[in-house]
């Protein structure tokens, strides 16, 4: 039987820990932690969602999305358990492996994430993000972490057919 990860309440997992995680990879090379601060810094809530326009689809086709602002956000607002899956239009444990980076969410599905948190999709992106492979990706969310990009192969999946999804007819 297979066993699903599901988002655990902040309580039920120990999140009340207000430090921000550490970086993805080891901290201890300068280019990491220069990175890490860059990603930290720039993360705000900019208002809230609005529909996304073809600059948003432009940066979540990319892979601009950022593992570490997703789990941050529905941290934020006591997001969690299954629910969480089916408001974005997915399925356990879908949510658990965005925040992993291991799955990306198609276009449908991240404009309805975005639209639970209440904020635009830019504000889940970062323009120095890219789809990058991590052979020692973690198979479950470590609160002490933070995941800054998905798998290319991952983002492949989600974005290879999305022109017929695109918010902007001009722009396929």
């Amino acid at each position: 039987m297979f066993r699903f990860f599901r988002r655990r309440s902040p309580a039920a997992a120990d999140r009340t820990d207000p430090r921000p995680p550490s970086g993805e990879q080891s901290v201890d090379s300068p280019a990491a932690l220069a990175r890490l601060k860059l990603f930290a810094g720039d993360f705000t809530v900019s208002g809230p969602f609005v529909e996304p326009g073809s600059d948003e689809y432009d940066l979540w086709q990319a892979g601009k999305l950022v593992p570490w602002y997703i789990s941050n956000l529905l941290d934020r607002g006591g997001h969690s358990g299954p629910n969480v899956d089916i408001a974005c239009n997915a399925q356990e444990p879908a949510v658990d492996m965005w925040e992993l980076g291991t799955w990306y969410p198609r276009w449908d599905q991240t404009v309805a994430l975005a639209r639970l948190l209440d904020v635009p999709v830019r504000d889940l992106t970062h323009p120095e993000a890219r789809p990058h492979h991590h052979p020692n990706r973690p198979r479950r969310r470590r609160r002490d972490l933070a995941i800054l990009s998905f798998e290319p192969c991952a983002v492949h999946a989600a974005t290879a057919s999305s022109t017929a999804q695109c918010p902007d007819p001009y722009h396929q």
